[in-house]
């Protein structure tokens, strides 16, 4: 009699296990490829956002600052496009800078700044090797011609924004000047200034040193003109007996 009233309630000794949710996707054959090509999207999306936050440029005041690598074409590097905040603008007057070195360090220019408008070997000249790749020179290279180190000095009055230490550059100075002017000093091998300081033309920012970035050039200083935030040639401001030596 009891089994027949459990039949007629539908009832069976064969109890139904209830599986989690978890167990329920896991069973799935679609499940795991899914999963797998979300991790490798991620990992991707993390390799390709550390590429682009790559910056070797010696001023980070913009988004854009960065000069923009050129692979070299058959031997010789193509023409390199600076965004157009780096490229050079027209100033109007000469401003009375200094050459950024004591006078007795018997220094020269041994890199130019890029200029768009040069030509080809000119460009090629003002290109920086790294990394397999090839940058533009926003600023020009200095050096002792018996290659130590040597006192860079203020290219003019000013005060400093910024002295810190970037692993690849360098010990670099930042000095803001009237009218829209800056001045960066970078390969330092050593500061003896700090931000916040007011500086007279002339005054002692650092020692010439080495950086990783332009590590062909040995020791050597790194210096850029600035006006209205835009990197310019420094040859037009500065003394033209040392400006317009040649590049070695």
């Amino acid at each position: 009699m009891n089994e027949d009233k459990n039949n007629q309630h539908g009832s069976s000794p064969i109890k139904k296990v209830q599986t989690s949710g978890w167990r329920r996707m896991a069973s799935k054959k679609w499940i795991f490829p899914a999963a797998y090509m979300g991790i490798a999207a991620i990992i991707l999306a993390g390799v390709m956002w550390y590429q682009n936050s790559k910056d070797f440029s010696f001023t980070k005041e913009t988004p854009n600052a960065a000069p923009q690598s050129v692979e070299p074409d058959s031997g010789a590097a193509r023409t390199a496009q600076l965004p157009e905040e780096q490229k050079a603008v027209p100033v109007n007057g000469d401003a009375p800078f200094v050459w950024p070195a004591k006078s007795e360090a018997n220094t020269h220019k041994v890199m130019s700044f890029f200029d768009d408008a040069a030509d080809k070997k000119e460009k090629e000249a003002a290109l920086i090797k790294f990394d397999n790749s090839y940058w533009p020179n926003t600023g020009i290279s200095i050096a002792a011609k018996d290659k130590k180190s040597f006192e860079v000095t203020a290219a003019l009055d000013g005060k400093v924004t910024k002295a810190e230490r970037d692993p690849m550059l360098g010990y670099q100075v930042e000095v803001k000047h009237d009218n829209g002017m800056s001045t960066v000093y970078a390969s330092l091998d050593e500061m003896n200034v700090k931000a916040g300081d007011q500086l007279k033309q002339g005054a002692v920012v650092g020692m010439a040193g080495r950086n990783v970035f332009e590590k062909d050039l040995g020791i050597h200083l790194h210096f850029e003109v600035h006006k209205d935030g835009h990197a310019v040639a420094p040859d037009q401001y500065l003394p033209p007996t040392q400006s317009a030596a040649s590049a070695k």
